[in-house]
């Protein structure tokens, strides 16, 4: 149970669940009289524009394949819809199954109801319930012949566009579109953007002021942003606070957030190249060691470094997994076939959150016509046998 427990927040680490909210309703005939037919029309909408879940994918070739994980839209999918209500009769609108409602999508139930017998303003209730989310409840309210008449109030949904190639230590901008949905105007317009710590700077005044937006109207606002290099990868969240006044003057406060994916980028390059031995000749066999190193933000997987020398010998490496601000060894064994400064490219390929990429650095390696340590060793011979014959000679002589 303790382990169980302990598992729930990384469970939910992984995946956004959405749900629903009902955005708007329709009575027809708006004034329904006593043991009247009337309908109800209810608009419902998917609320999570980023609700994301982790999965994994089989990408590359066939003989070459390898996992990522990528993100994915999550739909809200709605099990039942009814309503409920001790007032009125309904004849029709049991929903069962309705099926999935993707991110930013809506759509509409119509319930077929019977006015009670008596006067009087009556909120019956949708009931909406979503699998794997919270249920939705949400009172309707229906004139039933009587002089009380509601206040007609704004209703502002936010939607958002958000770069997809956001990467540490870059620039990027939100466009967050403001929607009045309601039945009227909403005046003094406040939007205000929380930056949630350092690593993340709004480069754009974080007060943002619309003086009006009447019902159906829609006004988007554009934010810039700045990472910086430390940011931790993986979703961040950006709160954005509305406020605006409604038709009775009263300010009403809507709390959002902005969801944001910050992926990291490999970057390799060559950290030192060493040979052994130091020196090479014609015919001679040697290790070329190259240390790639990782100068980027994230890690680089499947790493593999190929030669394109003109020598005999393995000219193909596998390194793997290199981490960031890390190096790894490519080693090869060859045998040199060619004398002189000899010119090659050394190829890395390696794959990040952003596919595969691709490296070609030149390089060279001077070889040495003839290994010269074989004279030597004559020469010395030679030197140490003539000094033996001179002191052979000496030792003879009276």
């Amino acid at each position: 149970m303790v382990l169980i427990v302990f598992m729930v927040p990384s469970v939910y680490g992984l995946s956004t669940e959405p749900t629903v909210i009902i955005t708007g309703y329709k009575i027809s005939p708006d004034v329904i009289l006593p043991n009247e037919v009337g309908t109800i029309e209810v608009t419902i909408a998917n609320t999570a524009m980023q609700a994301s879940k982790t999965a994994t994918e089989s990408v590359g070739s066939d003989e070459d394949p390898f996992a990522q994980s990528i993100t994915v839209p999550v739909n809200a999918f709605i099990e039942s819809a009814t309503l409920k209500t001790t007032d009125f009769t309904v004849l029709s609108g049991w929903y069962q199954d309705i099926g999935e409602i993707g991110p930013g999508q809506s759509t509409t139930l119509t319930f077929l109801v019977q006015a009670p017998g008596r006067e009087g303003l009556f909120f019956p209730e949708v009931w909406i319930r979503v699998r794997g989310a919270e249920s939705v409840k949400y009172p309707i309210p229906v004139n039933v012949n009587t002089r009380h008449t509601l206040i007609k109030q704004p209703s502002i949904r936010l939607s958002r566009s958000i770069p997809g190639n956001i990467t540490p230590g870059s620039f990027f901008d939100v466009t967050l579109g403001l929607q009045n949905e309601g039945l009227a105007s909403a005046h003094d317009i406040i939007v205000e953007i929380i930056t949630p710590n350092t690593s993340l700077s709004s480069q754009s005044p974080e007060r943002q002021f619309i003086r009006e937006l009447k019902s159906g109207d829609i006004k988007t606002v554009t934010l810039s942003f700045q990472s910086d290099n430390d940011i931790p990868i993986g979703i961040r969240q950006i709160p954005v606070r509305i406020s605006y006044l409604n038709a009775d003057g009263t300010r009403l406060i809507q709390n959002e957030q902005v969801g944001i994916l910050i992926q990291g980028m490999g970057e390799l390059g060559i950290a030192k190249q060493i040979l052994d031995p130091e020196q090479v000749y014609l015919g001679d066999m040697f290790s070329l060691v190259c240390r790639i190193e990782n100068t980027g933000t994230d890690k680089a997987k499947s790493v593999r470094a190929t030669l394109d020398i003109p020598f005999d010998g393995t000219k193909e490496a596998f390194v793997g997994t290199i981490g960031p601000d890390n190096d790894a060894p490519a080693v090869f064994t060859l045998k040199a076939t060619q004398a002189g400064d000899i010119p090659f490219h050394l190829t890395i390929r390696y794959k990040d959150d952003f596919g595969l990429h691709e490296e070609v650095i030149p390089l060279h390696v001077f070889v040495g016509e003839q290994n010269g340590s074989g004279m030597i060793i004559i020469l010395v011979l030679v030197l140490l046998a003539g000094a033996g014959f001179l002191y052979w000679r000496r030792q003879r002589q009276p």
